[in-house]
Order: structure tokens, then sequence, then C-alpha cells
């Protein structure tokens, strides 16, 4: 069976920095992916690449069994891929029925003009959409709290409402960044158990960028180690964190090189 995902010989330069190095990796269908390394490893880099933000120098992506190198963001979101950021992005004045919405923008094929006269085809469109909203609030399980701002939720609830924004759409491949950054230890505990639900529930494989490596433990059924751009370890997770080439870069005492890496 192909890969889901599959990133060939990806190169990324700036200038004089190397950011990824002839990265290659491989995410199968159904599985629970990480992506880890230290801090200017090339994770957010590689990233970009995959969910079309930034054009790689050299090398190809395939998702779905299609070359998706050179298609805009927007294009691989309809091919199912869906991405979540480190930073939140929340809209704080909406509420949260209304922030998973949000993602829907360009999934609506009825205009403006239908949905104000509610034709029957935005109408139907529109109770489409909110059943799918309401089904990602509950896989959350913030499906009590839909009419009330997102802002006056706790920041555990907001990583868990942007997940279900990106949930909505039901994509292949789910593309999260630093998903437990800010979390407490039960709020990580909790992200885990409900990211490791989502092949066998929501028919959704998961690649994650991560740095708790606890964490990574307990969610990944595989890990790639990136370090200065290039990949230096892959394979089972518990294998890959006990690797002694994993320990070094994250104990920072392997020599550093001149050409840098960025993300």
């Amino acid at each position: 069976m192909a890969p889901l995902l599959e990133v060939s010989e990806v190169t990324v330069s700036f200038g004089g920095v190397m950011a990824n190095a002839h990265v290659t990796l491989a995410v199968t269908e159904g599985e629970v992916a990480a992506l880890i390394g230290p801090n200017g490893a090339g994770k957010t880099t590689l990233f970009n690449v995959i969910s079309g933000a930034q054009v790689a120098t050299s090398g190809r992506v395939r998702f779905a069994d299609q070359d998706v190198t050179s298609l805009a963001p927007v294009v691989r979101g309809r091919l199912g891929m869906a991405r979540t950021f480190q930073n939140l992005s929340v809209v704080g004045s909406l509420t949260v029925a209304e922030n998973v919405g949000v993602g829907f923008g360009r999934f609506r094929s009825a205009g403006m003009i239908a949905s104000m006269l509610c034709l029957p085809r935005a109408v139907r469109q529109d109770r489409q959409l909110s059943s799918l909203t309401r089904a990602a609030l509950r896989f959350v399980g913030l499906q009590d709290v839909e009419n009330r701002r997102a802002s006056e939720l706790p920041y555990g609830d907001r990583r868990r409402l942007e997940l279900a924004r990106a949930l909505a759409a039901a994509p292949r491949l789910l593309l999260l960044d630093e998903p437990s950054a800010g979390m407490d230890p039960a709020e990580t505990a909790d992200l885990a158990t409900l990211l490791r639900r989502l092949p066998a529930e929501m028919g959704t494989t998961v690649l994650v960028v991560e740095h708790d490596m606890s964490f990574v433990r307990s969610l990944a059924d595989r890990t790639t180690v990136l370090n200065f751009g290039e990949v230096i370890a892959s394979g089972p997770t518990t294998d890959v964190l006990a690797d002694a080439a994993v320990a070094e870069a994250y104990l920072g005492t392997r020599k550093e090189r001149g050409s840098g890496a960025a993300g």
C-alpha cells in the first residue's frame, strides 16, 4: 500500500542556510506519526512544505496518490489535508460553533445570494455543515459550550476548539504543530488520548510536531527525528527515542555545523 503522505528528498534553502536537507519520510494511512527534533532542526519548515505554505528548493511531496508539490494550500485542503498551528488562532469574539464554521469557507459551494435568499441548495449545505460542526465539537468534548464565546474558554478548551475546527472538514491527514504547547500535564494526557482515537473513530491520519517527549511516547506509532535539517532517525517511536544519536541531538552535544537550520 502506498503511503498517504510521502516526502521525497525535500531540500529547502534560504540563501546560505539549509533548513531541510534531502528529507525523506512517509506516513501510512491510519497511523499517528511524530516529527521531532531540537529547536532549529527544520521541523516547521518541513511542515510548511507539506502543507504548501513553503516552496521546496528541490524534492517532491505526494499526498493521497497525487503529486502535490506545486499545489496551493487550499487545493491540498480540498484533497483532505488540514493543519493547526503552534499559536492559537481561534477568534475570541465568535462563539465556539462559529469558530468551527470559519474552517468551512473553502468548502462552501452555495453563493452569498443563495444563502441570503435561503435557496434549497444553500439550506441543505448549511444543515450539512452544522451537522459536521456538532460532530467535531462532540468528539473533542465541547458540545455543551457551542454557544459560548471562545474568549470565555480556558486555554486547554481553546486548544481543543482549534482541533475541532480542523476535524470538522473530515481531513484524511491532520498536521498538528505543537498541539500540547501551554497545556498542563493533565490536559496533555487528555489530548494524547483524544488524538489516539482519531484514526479509528474519524478515519484521520495524524502527523504531529512536538517537543514533549512524554507526549510523543504515549501518542505516536512512528517517529522521525530531524537535526540540522537532516533525518537522523526514523522508525517505531520506542526505538527512536532510545537511539543514542537522538539523545545526543537533544542534549546538544553534537558538534554544530556551519550551515545552520531553521524551524
